[in-house]
């Protein structure tokens, strides 16, 4: 038995010197695999990261494009507007030739009627400009988007959730997120309601800020989180390109009209009774 025994403890000893050694070898072949693995998936999330980041400077490149697209669209139709200004104030004046030449050098003053109606025919373009401008579909989008903002601000309400209801651990940032991003529109409206270009290109500018400030921000009082969260809910895309359209619109109406006063007191000057 003694023998026995120890021929065993012997055979033990034998697997353990070949075994320990194998073992050894297959942690250190795991380990590396794993490290090439952590290495390899590091990389994808790597790249994946870089393909984020090119599919948004893409993106905003492509909004930047979409943006000059409609300022020239909008160049294109003034400047179609001006031609058929000035081709029916050329015909007028070449009408107008002829009876003038008629006429003796010393003439009374026209009446009343003839001023109204000279003065009619020579309007300001910048009025006729500004008339022009159309943002029918922006606004449209601005008003949908404040109801949708609406829409999810009454979600934490305690008529929404109950009386008892608890309150959502987000609410008091969302809610002041919500909020912000509406507070400042009404500086559209003035400016609308004024007829004011420059104001209107300055509030939309404020707003498009803003907006994109949003998406970025990463202070404790994170509205990215918010926005992010609440994509479906309120999407800022839509309205974002809505607001940049009116800032376009609004900047070449302002330029169109800055351009045009020198023209329109020449008109106003020609316009004046002939003493």
């Amino acid at each position: 038995m003694p023998k026995r025994s120890a021929t065993s403890q012997g055979a033990c000893m034998g697997i353990l010197v070949y075994l320990t050694p194998a073992v050894a070898l297959w942690a250190a072949v795991a380990t590396a695999f794993a490290h090439g693995l952590f290495q390899r998936l590091g990389q994808a999330f790597r790249r994946d990261a870089r393909a984020q980041e090119t599919i948004a400077r893409y993106q905003a490149a492509l909004t930047q494009l979409k943006a000059q697209a409609a300022i020239q669209m909008q160049e294109l139709e003034t400047l179609r507007h001006e031609y058929e200004l000035i081709q029916a104030v050329t015909t007028m004046e070449s009408e107008a030739a002829p009876e003038t030449e008629q006429e003796p050098a010393a003439t009374a003053s026209p009446s009343p009627s003839q001023s109204q109606s000279h003065s009619k025919t020579y309007t300001p373009k910048s009025s006729i400009t500004l008339a022009q401008i159309d943002i029918a579909d922006e606004l449209g989008t601005l008003l949908a988007h404040v109801a949708r903002v609406a829409r999810s601000i009454r979600r934490y309400s305690a008529y929404s959730r109950g009386n008892t209801g608890p309150e959502p651990t987000n609410a008091r940032y969302d809610l002041h997120w919500l909020s912000d991003c509406l507070h400042n529109l009404d500086q559209v409206g003035h400016a609308l309601a004024r007829n004011n270009m420059e104001t209107l290109t300055a509030a939309c500018i404020e707003l498009l800020e803003m907006y994109e400030h949003y998406l970025r921000d990463e202070s404790g009082y994170n509205s990215r989180d918010t926005f992010q969260r609440l994509s479906n809910q309120v999407p800022l895309a839509e309205v974002t390109d809505a607001i940049r359209s009116i800032a376009a619109k609004a900047s070449l109406a302002r330029q169109a009209q800055t351009a045009q006063e020198p023209d329109a007191e020449l008109m106003r000057a020609d316009a004046l009774p002939v003493m």
